[in-house]
């Protein structure tokens, strides 16, 4: 037969195990986040470093096209 204390020891870990399951899907929810805003600024930094990459190639070009004229 099972005990009142030992139910209420169950009752008690189950509690606990909620409340960090519960923590842990918050500290999840923050990651998300946090994420999800480090892959916009990624993305953000490769279109400006294409665009600093067109430009050095087509100052390049002027260069060499100056040097060849």
């Amino acid at each position: 037969m099972v005990k009142n204390s030992d139910v209420q020891k169950l009752k008690d870990e189950i509690s606990r195990l909620m409340a960090a399951l519960e923590d842990v899907n918050f500290e999840c929810q923050r990651l998300e986040i946090i994420n999800s805003n480090l892959d916009f600024q990624l993305k953000s930094v490769n279109r400006e470093l294409k665009q600093n990459i067109a430009m050095l190639e087509a100052l390049e070009d002027r260069k060499s096209t100056r040097l060849n004229s």
